[in-house]
């Protein structure tokens, strides 16, 4: 769930961010055999350090519990990214000599960092083999229909929720239903609430029109119940909005963060793609070197392809990035959004994979056309078709397109209809939920992919 942090993975962080700082400590103690530790003096090498391994630990998915801890694969990883992160450190030391803190502790500190944080992993997963959840979230959904029984799958694949049933007047439906309690008279509901624990009630139907109904779930959720309607269900647990479920009263009562006039959309998110855009450009132009050369010898045609796509409040402009097609194939979509595309050329692949295509639409940030985040600028062609089919489809023009995005990092690419249906969903969640941390967590996710080319492409 994505507007607070699993209660695991914060424990997690936590104990990283400690033991880094214990590491800190004692490192000097260990050097010069008597325990001196003056935070004030160190705060900058000791800042430094905690940053780049919180951060290479984030992006080598470290807080995931789910993958385990105590495996070949997991300690292979482990090394890969401690190696990573001892050179990222050594980089930033060798550039600012001034806030190094001296050879012999930054060895020793790098050593302790790295058993402290394996130990801890390890002691974490075993105590989490013999602890079970201290309390589970128990589940009630009103409707047990095609939308119902789409929440039911999702809330069984989690291990600290408990699902008590159903409501719902058609009884035809209990038959799906045998592992569940069902229940027919929704008038009950509040004793029902009482009797069975229930502290979340999903409404998995479109419209409620009961105004006795009404009145008794007002009154669950008085009594400290927490009240789901399907759009926000999805939002909070998948980190999507559905758009099926969607009307204009909703989204006009709706908070959307992301059309707002605040500092942060009109100036500083503008300032942080332009500083980071240009910092991308220098580390990357060697591989962009590499790119060019492997584009030219690979196939005819120019090293780049420019396209004109749809930008801010439906502007047109003209997006710029790396041919990975043959030319004069760009324009035909019939394999569009396949992973067998024909059109593609064999550099394209490795291209792409890595997401190195997108890199010179950074020149399309500096220009102001795109954000560093954002919903992917698509081509006029798709979205008149989408318009017409998708409702609420022109809402993701509301803001500015990005070289990523939550949708980029959440679902595979596609040129469908119903691809553009799912990635709407996601665009509709960072519209209404964007702030500095959501753009900061994509930039992550984002650098995840490229290095280990995990997540969607």
């Amino acid at each position: 769930m994505l507007n607070y942090i699993p209660k695991k993975k914060f424990l997690l962080l936590a104990g990283d961010i400690l033991l880094i700082l214990f590491a800190c400590a004692i490192a000097p103690a260990i050097r010069f055999k008597v325990l001196i530790f003056e935070p004030l003096e160190v705060w900058r090498e000791i800042s430094v350090i905690l940053f780049i391994y919180i951060l290479c630990f984030y992006v080598a998915d470290f807080y995931n519990t789910d993958s385990g801890f105590i495996n070949i694969r997991f300690i292979f990883k482990y090394l890969i990214t401690l190696l990573i992160a001892f050179c990222l450190t050594l980089v930033i030391f060798f550039i600012f000599p001034k806030i190094e803190p001296g050879r012999g502790i930054f060895v020793i500190n790098t050593i302790l960092i790295a058993i402290f944080i394996y130990l801890w992993r390890f002691l974490f997963e075993k105590l989490l083999k013999k602890l079970k959840p201290i309390k589970q979230k128990v589940f009630l959904i009103i409707g047990a229909g095609r939308a119902g029984n789409k929440i039911y799958e999702i809330l069984k694949k989690d291990s600290s929720v408990s699902i008590v049933g159903f409501i719902d007047s058609n009884h035809m439906r209990r038959a799906h239903h045998h592992n569940t309690k069902f229940f027919q008279n929704a008038d009950e509901i509040e004793q029902i609430v009482k009797n069975e624990h229930i502290d979340h009630l999903v409404l998995a139907i479109k419209e409620l029109k009961d105004n006795q109904l009404i009145k008794k779930i007002l009154n669950c959720k008085l009594s400290g119940v927490k009240i789901y309607d399907i759009p926000s269900f999805y939002e909070e647990v998948l980190g999507r909005i559905e758009v099926e479920y969607l009307n204009d009263l909703w989204i006009l009562n709706m908070p959307i963060h992301g059309v707002r006039r605040n500092i942060y959309n009109r100036k500083i998110k503008r300032l942080i793609s332009i500083f980071v855009s240009v910092i991308l450009l220098i580390i990357f132009s060697p591989i962009c070197l590499l790119s060019m050369i492997a584009i030219k010898l690979d196939s005819k045609g120019p090293v780049f392809f420019k396209q004109k796509r749809v930008g801010l409040n439906g502007n047109i402009f003209e997006a710029i990035k790396f041919r990975t097609m043959k030319v004069g194939t760009e324009n035909d979509r019939t394999h569009a959004g396949k992973k067998d595309d024909p059109r593609i050329t064999r550099v394209g692949r490795i291209l792409r994979l890595a997401r190195i295509d997108e890199i010179p639409q950074l020149w399309n940030v500096l220009k102001g056309e795109m954000s560093l985040i954002g919903p992917r600028a698509l081509m006029q062609e798709e979205v008149e078709e989408f318009e017409k089919k998708v409702p609420y489809f022109s809402i993701r023009h509301t803001v500015k397109p990005g070289v990523t995005g939550w949708a980029q990092v959440n679902y595979p690419h596609g040129a469908t209809v119903e691809d553009a249906l799912e990635k709407l969903k996601y665009d509709l969640f960072y519209i209404k939920n964007l702030s500095p941390f959501l753009d900061f967590h994509i930039l992550l996710r984002t650098i995840r992919i490229m290095i280990f080319g995990k997540g969607a492409r």
